[in-house]
């Protein structure tokens, strides 16, 4: 049974299989620097790939937070100078541009009411 999703503007349509296709396809991770676009539009990608991005920095930080419950202050004090890069370094991951494109995506492209359907198709909504 296939669902498809069918975005007006875009004119693009997403069936189920196509997303879980989409679910398992590597990602390059960026390399790039963020330049900020003029306008908070998204595409269906970037969506999906923040979304992604999003749930492994939960999943990250909270596995870091209990290994940090079992260290001394020495090495809590490495461990958290090492969190930032460890962060940008999982985003890239997700074929975003590092922390810079995901406050970004997070501040600007989020809040932005023609985003709406598309980060709802890509999960972000649940």
């Amino acid at each position: 049974m296939a669902f498809a999703f069918i975005s007006c503007k875009d004119d693009v349509i997403q069936t189920a299989e196509d997303m879980e296709a989409m679910a398992d396809e590597y990602i390059e991770p960026s390399i790039e620097q963020f330049k900020e676009p003029p306008e908070p539009k998204i595409s269906y990608k970037k969506a999906r790939n923040f979304n992604k991005a999003s749930e492994a920095i939960i999943i990250m930080g909270q596995e870091w937070a209990e290994k940090m419950t079992e260290m001394d202050d020495e090495e809590q004090l490495r461990m958290a100078a090492a969190y930032e890069k460890a962060q940008d370094d999982l985003i890239r991951k997700f074929g975003l541009s590092g922390k810079e494109e995901f406050r970004w995506i997070q501040t600007k492209a989020l809040p932005e009411p023609s985003n709406k359907n598309i980060f709802a198709r890509a999960g972000v909504f649940k």
